[in-house]
């Protein structure tokens, strides 16, 4: 059994170094952590005031530390959809903060009743909190969400355990002043709980920046596409299956007098076209393909096993190809800035040249299948553009 005091103070200043040490990490870097850093101060004033029981008015010692106990989980919540880019329903999140004064102001004087709410709401709050990981479960990746989720878990183990002793009337057990069992299993959950939870925090903020900068590695800004670096893991792929028989297709793209658009209208409307050419693209082939926009105007769609021999993977090809060049042919609806400063719609039309080239595992290098789609588009420009052209001199589909 744990002396009381030394719970207290290792509370108090385990909640303070936490909000330190999140502070520390979120300046410059994410406003989110600053709430967090907040948070985690919460937990350090609240044990102080507990502390104070009976030396300073119970407003403070019993209201206000188990409001900002109440107010530290709602935090933590709200942070947690904040982070998986969710809207926070903050009615369901910050309504047991409100519920917390009112009842323990009328149950002022009897400990058990406050023991037994307080165990409720904070139950209810971690559950929530483990809900907000839960709804996007399988598309948050590491170990961050398990952290909590076993944080909360010893959270709610701790809630149930006290409420469970405050049901049995023994009340005791349960006194702020006294070193019991209770008490010691109470405040040593609480800093477990509280080292886990930063830790899981902190952990998901680090998962978070990687996947932010792995899709600014990967990915184009402008149209959310895939880049260059994203093609050449694609084409890798497609190559290191030397012994496999099926055919693949790399689709090179142009759009036609692109810079015409451009010229007479300013970049912000060439990259309208960008974006609605880019979601047409991927509207047009299927969720395994690959369509990469390598700069300006030009893109790249990559379809591995396309057949199983050159006749029927060209027919296949061909049908992949004219379904975006009729797709990027159709009208556009832009909005034009005048000199005025106003914005006025503008139906534009556009039409674009393509390039494909089949090939087979590895039997050619990636340069060359780059440089005959490339050839192959061009020459659909030169033949009239708005059209589709095979490479090594196949006639245009």
């Amino acid at each position: 059994m744990m002396d009381i005091q030394t719970l207290f103070i290792v509370n108090i200043a385990l909640g303070f170094v936490l909000a330190l040490c999140v502070l520390v990490v979120a300046i410059r870097r994410n406003k989110q952590l600053y709430l967090w850093s907040v948070a985690f101060a919460m937990h350090g004033i609240s044990y102080i005031l507990i502390s104070l029981r009976g030396q300073i008015p119970d407003l403070f010692s019993i209201i206000l530390a188990n409001l900002l106990i109440s107010s530290m989980l709602a935090i933590f919540t709200e942070g947690l959809y904040r982070f998986s880019e969710i809207r926070p329903p903050r009615l369901l999140i910050w309504w047991p903060a409100l519920f917390t004064v009112v009842t323990f102001w009328f149950y002022i004087e009897n400990f058990e009743m406050r023991v037994i709410i307080g165990a409720a709401l904070s139950v209810y709050q971690t559950g929530l909190l483990v809900w907000s990981i839960a709804r996007d479960f399988h598309e948050r990746s590491g170990q961050g969400k398990w952290i909590i989720i076993i944080a909360a878990g010893i959270s709610t183990a701790m809630f149930v355990f006290r409420a469970g002793v405050a049901a049995t009337g023994d009340s005791l057990l349960l006194d702020i002043a006294s070193s019991s069992p209770v008490q010691s299993i109470t405040f040593v959950g609480a800093i477990v709980g509280l080292i886990m939870f930063a830790f899981g925090l902190l952990v998901i903020y680090m998962e978070k920046a990687e996947q932010v900068g792995l899709s600014l590695a990967l990915n184009d800004p402008l149209t959310q596409l895939g880049n260059r670096r994203v093609l050449d893991i694609a084409l890798n792929y497609a190559m290191s299956r030397g012994k496999v028989k099926t055919v693949s297709a790399l689709i090179m793209l142009d759009l036609d007098k692109f810079k015409t658009l451009n010229d007479s209208y300013g970049h912000a409307l060439g990259d309208q076209l960008l974006i609605e050419v880019a979601y047409r693209i991927k509207e047009s082939v299927k969720a395994e393909d690959t369509v990469v926009r390598l700069g300006g105007d030009e893109f790249v769609i990559l379809v591995i096993d396309i057949g199983n021999d050159l006749i029927g993977a060209r027919n296949n090809a061909a049908t992949v190809a004219n379904r975006i060049l009729q797709q990027v042919a159709k009208p556009y609806h832009l909005l034009a800035q005048l000199e005025n400063q106003s914005m006025s719609p503008l139906k534009y039309e556009c039409t674009c040249s393509i390039g494909v080239n089949l090939f087979q595992g590895n039997s050619t290098s990636r340069e060359i299948i780059m440089e005959r789609a490339d050839v192959a588009m061009y020459k659909a420009k030169q033949e009239g553009r708005n059209r589709v052209v095979f490479a090594e001199g196949e006639a245009a589909c």
